[in-house]
């Protein structure tokens, strides 16, 4: 019925049509062509945006197909700028693992001018692409002090520091009269061809992107560093330069100087990204951990000795006594003695001023404790050694979830007790 009705109407149409004048006719029907047509176009352009559309998303969300676990993995760009003189941008793209650091693909280029191609990534076999010498980031008071005389009287490395002056290319008590502590010395160090010159074994330096810089692509470095906690590590830095400097600090509480102008916030994230100055965000402290998981072998500060045994096995250093017993670096580990370092720190934890060094700190705290994690994959995935306690030995995990349950039995039994009572 309805169909018929349709028909019905088609017809009485087609019938009007017919019986208008033909030149009212043919307008009609070019009007209807016209406007038929338009309505063909708007669909084709709406399937061809829809087309357009799912393309684009579908290459956007390529790379994250094979992820296990979309929560711990970010897409990133890097828009910071590595400052060379000539104010180049090296972008780059990473999708990786926010719990390990494991960088799981690269979405764009290689760009083989990026500074950070001089550096070796940290899971590739030593000396696969060329000569490489070992590079020491120097983060302050970081143990850094005993890790360079144990690398120098432990394990007879040769290393670079200004002994005395004037510079020169001698070695004063087995270490290289060259500045590598000062932007100054590290430009003239890299005039001098220090890296390829052979003279040395490690680069110490404090400053990472201009010690980087010594390096290149066909003679890259190998970084390592010790990473303090943040809270003690400026409460320390504090305490020394209140020691050498007491009439500038007379009067200034730790809480004014983590807040004044003098203050270097986040010290380590600004290195690793070469952001001296300026607001950090997130996508800053990403690009810190991506660099530190790529390219680092990370030593944590609070656990030395562990620190010291992954170095001697990653880079295969070899005792003076030839005995492997490491007592020439307990030696120094021992003699450590600082009365303005504390590296479990006096700030009582969740205190006010606790509190404040870990805001003004924010991301170098997100940072050590990435780290932290990092340090644990890397003694499994790097080393093939089990998790560690603080003094260096073997968690079984197995005896604490076994503690564990004995001690819940207990209190449940506890419970039923005092119920009884």
């Amino acid at each position: 019925m309805e169909h018929d009705e349709k028909l019905t109407n088609a017809i009485k149409t087609l019938t009007m049509t017919s019986s208008l004048p033909s030149a009212k006719r043919r307008e009609v029907v070019g009007v209807r062509i016209v406007t038929t047509l338009l309505v063909v176009l708007v669909l084709c352009a709406f399937i061809a945006a829809n087309m357009q559309l799912t393309s684009t998303m579908m290459s956007r969300f390529a790379s994250f197909d094979d992820e296990p676990n979309n929560t711990t993995h970010r897409q990133l760009q890097v828009l910071e700028q590595f400052r060379l003189s000539e104010g180049k941008i090296y972008p780059d793209f990473e999708v990786y693992n926010e719990m390990t650091g494991e960088t799981l693909s690269s979405l764009a280029y290689e760009n083989e001018a990026n500074p950070l191609n001089n550096l070796a990534d940290s899971r590739t076999p030593p000396y696969s692409n060329g000569p490489e010498t070992a590079f020491f980031f120097h983060i302050r008071k970081s143990r850094g002090g005993v890790v360079k005389n144990i690398m120098t009287h432990c394990f007879n490395l040769r290393r670079a520091e200004k002994m005395q002056d004037p510079e020169s290319l001698t070695f004063v008590d087995g270490v290289l009269n060259v500045d590598t502590q000062t932007l100054a010395g590290l430009k003239r160090a890299q005039g001098t061809n220090l890296v390829d010159s052979g003279l040395v074994d490690v680069i110490v330096s404090s400053y990472f992107f201009e010690g980087m810089m010594l390096f290149n692509p066909t003679h890259k470095g190998r970084v390592f560093t010790l990473l303090p906690h943040p809270v003690y590590q400026t409460e320390s830095l504090y305490l020394s330069l209140k020691q050498r400097h007491p009439a500038k600090f007379n009067g200034v509480g730790i809480e004014d100087w983590v807040q004044s102008d003098s203050f270097n916030d986040n010290w380590v994230v600004r290195s690793l990204i070469n952001y001296r100055k300026g607001a950090l965000t997130e996508e800053h402290v990403t690009v810190a951990k991506v660099i530190l998981s790529r390219k680092f072998v990370v030593g944590i500060s609070q656990y030395p000795l562990e620190s010291m045994k992954r170095l001697v096995m990653y880079y295969g250093w070899s005792e003076v006594s030839g005995d492997g017993s490491f007592e020439c670096m307990h030696h120094f580990m021992n003699q450590e003695v600082d009365e303005d370092v504390s590296f479990e720190g006096r700030i009582e934890r969740g205190s006010e001023r606790w509190n404040l060094l870990t805001s003004v700190n924010k991301y170098d705290m997100e940072l050590y404790y990435f780290a932290l994690q990092l340090f644990a994959k890397q003694g499994s995935t790097l080393f093939g050694r089990p998790y560690v306690d603080k003094t260096g030995a073997p968690i079984d995990f197995a005896k604490l979830r076994a503690q564990r349950e004995q001690e819940q039995l207990e209190q449940f039994f506890n419970s039923l007790v005092q119920g009884g009572e």
